[in-house]
């Protein structure tokens, strides 16, 4: 479901993008609140993965590569809870939260001659820090890394994976000791 959820706001965000730029370009306002229903749904989309990441992180679901990358059964629930943005995914995840926030605001706060072109512009900014997260693989290219990935998909040629591929470890390798 997170990849899902996560892909489902990349596919939102490109299309909110589209309307806005359609929008800034003088066209009729029902693409301006086609767009920001666009970007709500995002957002829910969002807020529904970085859910999910945060319950298979303090569920210690160490079958996923993010959760036994960056977490072990000897964490603090508030390091657990740190564990969310200790990956690059997670932090992407944060980062666009965030901005979902910002762009809320921006849609009530920003002047008429410019919304378009603002929210157009950091919604393509959302294009992008979803693209690193979306885990798209067409052939051997493949865009991003989910943070939902299991320990097979991201070690494939893992010896212990190889000769038992339901292998699951008892526990991950911690935290970065920065983050503590």
């Amino acid at each position: 479901f997170g990849e899902f959820f996560v892909n489902a706001s990349f596919l939102c965000s490109i299309l909110a993008a589209i309307g806005y730029f359609v929008y800034s370009k003088g066209e009729e306002k029902r693409y301006f609140r086609i767009s920001n229903w666009l970007f709500g749904l995002q957002g829910l989309f969002l807020l529904a993965a970085s859910g999910l990441l945060v319950y298979i992180i303090l569920t210690h679901q160490f079958n996923f590569y993010y959760v036994y990358n960056y977490t072990s059964e000897d964490l603090q629930l508030k390091y657990l809870v740190s564990a969310f943005w200790g990956g690059q995914e997670g932090s992407f995840m944060l980062w666009i939260l965030f901005s979902i926030i910002t762009g809320f605001g921006l849609m009530r706060w920003t002047r008429e001659p410019y919304r378009g072109p603002v929210l157009f512009f950091l919604t393509l900014t959302q294009v992008f820090l979803l693209s690193m997260i979306s885990g798209i693989s067409i052939g051997d290219f493949g865009l991003g890394a989910s943070p939902f990935r299991s320990l097979a998909e991201a070690m494939p040629n893992a010896p212990f994976l190889q000769s038992n591929p339901d292998f699951v470890p008892k526990d991950g390798k911690g935290l970065n000791d920065l983050l503590k």
